[in-house]
């Protein structure tokens, strides 16, 4: 899937658990925090590539993603698109929120793991529907993919028609549903 599609899938997951399941009130920094923790968790898994959508984000990048990528063990759908790679990174995230909290006590950071793990998972099963899919069990290289199709043929091909025509749409629209069900405007 492409950067914009992880994105909307990601603020999608987090939009269904914060805004219809535990349905709790929010103040607008809370909500600009779980916003990026959402982004974070759905870009993190893309940061094995130097063209990965969050080093376009931060100044040179693409220079340091092309320094990083060595660490990543294979390049793209490899360590960060499996579970391993999940649990590393919120950990890594988890440090980074305990470090934000001894400093900045009046932030809301350890509320902002679950959002982080949410886009990530939500980046993990977007990326299972395309015909790569995700090595769920690195180092394991089978790569598991929805629908089971051995040879891809019969999965989304990433940022072609179907997943800009149909994909990002449909996922944006009931991003757009949560939203106003939450404001109880359907």
């Amino acid at each position: 899937m492409t950067y914009k599609t992880h994105l909307s899938t990601g603020m999608l997951a987090s939009a269904i658990v914060f805004l219809l399941i535990y349905d709790i009130s929010f103040s607008p920094f809370l909500i600009i925090a779980l916003i990026l923790a959402t982004w974070l968790g759905s870009s993190a898994p893309d940061l094995d590539t130097p063209t990965g959508g969050l080093w376009g984000k931060i100044p040179a990048g693409s220079w340091i993603g092309r320094l990083v990528r060595p660490v990543f063990l294979g390049g793209h759908r490899h360590l960060s698109h499996s579970l391993i790679g999940l649990c590393l990174f919120a950990w890594i995230f988890w440090l980074f929120l305990s470090w934000v909290a001894v400093y900045f006590p009046f932030l809301p950071s350890p509320s902002l793991l679950l959002p982080f793990v949410l886009g990530y998972v939500a980046h993990l099963l977007a990326d299972s529907f395309t015909e790569a899919g995700v090595p769920l069990l690195f180092p394991i290289g089978y790569h598991f993919g929805i629908p089971p199709d051995p040879f891809g043929k019969i999965r989304i091909k990433t940022g072609k028609w179907f997943e800009n025509l149909i994909i990002y749409p449909v996922v944006n629209f009931a991003l757009l549903f949560v939203i106003l069900r939450y404001f109880h405007l359907i």
